[in-house]
């Protein structure tokens, strides 16, 4: 059993598919819990900034991203086998799970709950099922709540759960804890007699599994969440309209909440309506798009680490100008000098970090990472500021929605001067998606009636295509391709029209390899690399088999389709950070 978990009850919500509901009854859970007066840290599995956004919302604190594929710095051979936790969590997942586990920052209350919501199908992962919902939940040692949908089933239900209980991934083996199973939901219930009908469907596997039926969520009273093409809409934009009250109500009435606290194991929890305050004071909503984004990033395992900056730039409207220190986990300590630090004699590189509307996509472990690894984070806005925070070594742009916001980033032209100018000066800069399209020169959205084109950075000699077909989607393990990253100085100019270099970094070093997942309808415009352009990356999906050579570096700018996951890429962060470290002082 994990370590943690012998002081924390918890469980993973997994589903028997995409669409049964696992957001929903998540978000309904949490909001529960909150209104009892229960502190809980909550999680995703897998790479999907949305959901953990909302779990951060919700319960004012950081959210995790759990993946036991993605956690390793390692090439992903056809056969590799799942990690079965033989010998305990792999060293990048534990760093995350540890942070999860840890107590908020300015609190000596460890959390009563950790709740994992689960990714797609319970047993859908890489290869042979590496990094599922049902892996990661043997991995932790954590019951799983499985969440069926009855839409369109009655006594089949039941043949459907029983499949999902007995079923023997390809992972499990006599060395890994097998998943066990905390209790049954069942969500999209049409009315009292089919409640009826599946409740007597599954009352066998009660008494055979010892799985009971905890919930039976009726379709009335659920929150209806926005699609979009890359997953549910951002908390920004639905949390204002959900209705918490209400949502603690429908799970409270359709679900055992007291027996599923206590199957948890969760001691002493409150019973409903005994907890002191409502929902809507023990778990702070945002009331505003910029208070969504607070409480997302965990601080640094190393203490009394400084990890934020406050900007001291000056825009041209200054009621536009927010505190950047409010956007990040309440208790780091900020550092208001633009003056580089030192760590025993170097220079910290100061990375400022692109984050408000258009980019958000970041991963809640990243800041600390680098903090980790020595360098400063500080916030700025593309949207509203006139331009990255002074006395920045290095930018990153993270992944978002810019295509949603294309018009004003094009229109902040004080931004896109001072980018391109330090972009002149060689200062390093890097964008995961979102952040690589803002790098173009223009992005435009296939099957606009005008194909109107919306002006980018222009820091990378490429155009944007946002289309109507999914372009990736699927885990990645990369190998960085010779010269990234290194300085610009040291990067050699390819051959015009050459794109295709063999993988390795210099002579004799060791190869740098990351992992993590693409997910993307965008696609660049202009087929083979420009000249004076290079790949970073050459790609493999999950069973190690060549998929292509991806991104685009021109001098110290570089773009990437792929969202590299924080502890699976500590390596390649390291290296990059070296980039953008200045110079000692003579």
């Amino acid at each position: 059993m994990h370590n943690a978990q012998q002081r924390i009850p918890g469980i993973v919500i997994g589903g028997t598919g995409s669409n049964t509901g696992k957001t929903t009854v998540t978000l309904a859970l949490l909001c529960a819990l909150a209104s009892r007066g229960l502190a809980v840290r909550a999680a995703k599995t897998g790479p999907d900034y949305i959901d953990a956004a909302f779990h951060a919302a919700i319960t004012g604190q950081p959210a995790a991203n759990l993946d036991a594929w993605m956690c390793h710095q390692a090439p992903a051979p056809p056969v590799e086998k799942p990690f079965t936790g033989g010998k305990g969590l792999p060293k990048g997942l534990q760093t995350v799970f540890d942070r999860m586990a840890a107590s908020p920052s300015g609190t000596d209350r460890a959390p009563d709950m950790l709740l994992v919501e689960g990714a797609m199908g319970l047993y859908d992962g890489g290869h042979a099922g590496a990094g599922s919902t049902a892996h990661l939940a043997a991995l932790l040692d954590l019951p799983i709540l499985l969440v069926c949908s009855a839409a369109g089933l009655g006594q089949s239900v039941a043949a459907l759960v029983e499949g999902y209980l007995r079923h023997k991934p390809q992972w499990l083996n006599a060395k890994s804890t097998p998943p066990r199973f905390l209790g049954i939901v069942c969500t999209h219930i049409g009315s009292q007699r089919h409640a009826e009908i599946i409740a007597d469907a599954l009352k066998p596997l009660e008494k055979s599994d010892n799985v009971p039926l905890l919930g039976l969520l009726p379709r009335t009273g659920a929150p209806e969440l926005q699609s979009r093409h890359l997953g549910l809409v951002e908390a920004r934009e639905a949390l204002p309209a959900l209705d918490r009250a209400a949502l603690t109500n429908w799970l409270e009435d359709h679900c055992r909440l007291d027996a599923l606290l206590k199957r948890a194991g969760v001691a002493g929890a409150p019973s409903r309506g005994t907890a002191s305050g409502s929902p809507e004071k023990t778990a702070p909503l945002a009331d505003t798009p910029e208070a969504a984004l607070t409480s997302r990033f965990f601080p640094p395992c190393l203490p009394n680490a400084a990890t934020i900056r406050n900007s001291a730039i000056q825009a041209d409207n200054q009621e536009l100008q927010q505190d950047a220190a409010s956007l990040f986990a309440p208790g780091l300590t900020t550092i208001a000098a633009t003056k580089a630090r030192t760590t025993r004699g170097a220079p910290r590189p100061l990375i400022g970090m692109a984050w408000d509307a258009a980019f958000s996509f970041c991963y809640a472990d990243l800041p600390a990472l680098l903090t980790e690894l020595g360098a400063d984070v500080v916030p700025f806005s593309p949207l509203r500021d006139a331009a990255p925070p002074q006395g920045c070594t290095g930018l990153y742009f993270p992944g978002g929605y810019p295509e949603l916001h294309a018009e004003e980033l094009g229109a902040n032209l004080p931004m896109l001067r001072h980018l391109r100018a330090l972009a002149q000066k060689n200062l390093p800069i890097y964008g995961e998606c979102g952040g690589y399209i803002y790098l173009m020169r223009s992005l435009r959205m296939e099957g606009q009636p005008e194909l109107r084109e919306y002006a980018m950075a222009g820091l990378l000699p490429l155009h944007c295509v946002l289309g109507k077909t999914r372009s990736a989607l699927g885990y990645r393990a990369a190998l960085a391709l010779p010269g990234w990253p290194e300085r610009p100085a040291r990067l050699k100019t390819p051959v015009a029209g050459q794109t295709r270099s063999k993988p390795g970094s210099k002579p004799g070093s060791k190869p740098l390899w990351v992992r993590g997942h693409e997910f993307h309808y965008a696609r660049e415009d202009d087929g083979p690399l420009p000249p004076h352009c290079a790949p970073l990356w050459q790609l493999h999906d999950s069973k190690g088999t060549l998929l292509r050579q991806e991104g685009c570096r021109c001098g110290s700018v570089a773009g990437t389709w792929l969202h590299c996951y924080p502890e699976g890429s500590r390596t390649f962060w390291r290296a990059w950070l070296k980039t953008a470290t200045p110079p000692r002082s003579s």
